[in-house]
């Protein structure tokens, strides 16, 4: 197999709107025909990007799941596509929706509905790096050798994530969004509006009620101080008490140090005069557009247009959330998927480690009480004793677990796993993959093997980063 091509989706339910997007990523073997194989997603196309659609409501705090699902399958109609042809991908569910009462079992109908291996979750941190890297921000700031700040501003929240060299480095999340306000169709008269846009307000000085007009000043000066928000957090002012107020999980360092900025989400258009109407969705996002497109933020003309604005996050999401193991896979008696296991890290870099392997395997399988994927570093050229040393403290620890995941940096998970096999006794089921990099605190979703099994899909699902040193 020198190139495989496999169809991913992407689902974002939005605060605002509802995105569906199909792409085509193309495995390939990229080592030389002596080598062991090198399998690597080498490609990404999209294929189709489905209408934007407004997400739709039962009431404040339910998602209308049928229709939604209505929507889902038109796309997939208008695409051509059928939802078993589809391998790999993501349904998220963002901002405000991903508050909202049966978000979880609307985005677990969905993830049925879109493929055997979809991956549903609404994590601040990954929003914010899907957004990231499917707006291009982290390839600029590779090209470019710049550290990058992408802001990706939707409805409810704005999640911004600094890239360096291609990498995440720093993530936050923030109520700001075009959708905390929403106006009835004379574009004044105040229809909705969330707690956080009633904080802004109050810091404002400006009354806020249902039913009341809002002057274009008015609206004016509440978009000026959500914009003063997002340049707090980017180290471009002070930050005061409503940044703090507005936080959501946690924050970006107090200096990200970002030399470059996008920005993408529904309000970015507003932000490089995209737009093709006037205010289409009866909310603050018009006015927060231009308020930030007279920010500090475009004062040192450091602001760069992104490949992509207000479809982001979806592309992130069916394109960029997938990385594949390495070609050294091994594995018995599995039924895939595995979703939604949380990794706890072991240390295990050096054959000085093996000895207290036992105990700290076993202390972490008591923290997640046994259902977790055991993550490693590994060492780079293990020797035979060292292998089977290693297998033997590993296979003792984990005799009684139910789940059997390991996950290795270094590749080694073909010769461990068959030393983990005389271990265990017959027909044992297990996995061991390598070439991935985790942190404690992620968790994983683990697809079908690919390319003839030689592969494996992984979804890794960071939920937050630290604030200064970032991923290692």
């Amino acid at each position: 197999m020198r190139e495989e091509q496999l169809l991913s989706v992407g689902i974002d339910i939005g605060t605002s709107t509802t995105q569906c997007v199909f792409s085509q990523l193309t495995l390939s073997n990229t080592a030389s025909a002596f080598s062991v194989p090198r399998i690597r997603i080498t490609e990404k196309k999209i294929l189709y990007r489905a209408p934007l659609v407004l997400t739709p409501l039962l009431s404040s705090d339910t998602i209308d799941a049928p229709a939604l699902e209505d929507i889902v399958r038109n796309a997939y109609h208008q695409a051509g596509i059928s939802p078993a042809d589809i391998r790999l991908g993501a349904v998220i569910i963002t901002g405000e929706t991903a508050r909202k009462a049966n978000a979880r079992a609307v985005t677990q109908a969905l993830s049925q509905l879109a493929g055997d291996f979809v991956v549903a979750t609404a994590g601040p941190s990954l929003e914010s790096i899907l957004a990231g890297r499917g707006s291009g921000a982290a390839d600029l700031s590779l090209h470019r050798g710049r550290r990058v700040l992408n802001l990706d501003i939707g409805g409810g929240t704005t999640n911004m994530a600094l890239f360096a060299g291609g990498d995440p480095v720093a993530d936050g999340c923030l109520n700001v969004g075009g959708r905390l306000l929403r106006f009835t169709g004379d574009q004044h008269t105040v229809l909705s509006f969330t707690p956080a846009m009633e904080q802004i307000a109050l810091d404002t000085g400006i009354p806020l009620r249902t039913g009341i007009a809002l002057s274009d000043a008015d609206q004016a000066r509440l978009a000026q101080r959500m914009a003063q928000v997002l340049e707090e957090a980017a180290g471009l002012r002070p930050r005061t008490a409503l940044y703090h107020a507005l936080t959501v999980e946690h924050e970006l360092p107090e200096h990200p140090d970002a030399e470059l900025f996008t920005f993408s989400g529904g309000v970015a258009d507003c932000i490089y005069g995209l737009s093709p109407e006037r205010n289409p969705f009866c909310d603050m996002g018009e006015a927060l557009g231009h308020a930030l497109a007279r920010s500090l933020f475009f004062e040192k003309q450091r602001v760069l247009r992104p490949a992509e604005t207000i479809h982001a996050t979806v592309i992130g999401a069916g394109a960029y959330s997938v990385a594949v193991s390495g070609s050294t896979v091994q594995f018995s008696g599995i039924h895939f998927p595995l979703p939604s296991l949380p990794v706890a890290k072991v240390p295990f870099s050096s054959a000085a480690d093996i000895p207290g392997l036992a105990g700290a395997i076993s202390d972490q399988l008591r923290i997640f009480e046994g259902e977790c994927a055991l993550y490693m570093e590994g060492i780079a050229s293990p020797t035979f004793a060292d292998l089977t040393a290693a297998a033997r403290e590993i296979a003792s620890a984990m005799q009684a677990t139910n789940v059997k995941v390991l996950i290795l940096r270094e590749d080694m998970a073909k010769a461990l796993g068959q030393a983990l096999s005389r271990c265990w006794p017959k027909g044992t089921p297990f996995l061991c993959l390598d070439g991935i990099e985790l942190m404690y605190g992620d968790t994983v979703d683990i697809g079908e093997p690919l390319s003839g099994g030689r592969v494996v899909p992984v979804i890794v699902k960071t939920f937050a980063f630290s604030q200064d040193s970032g991923r290692n």
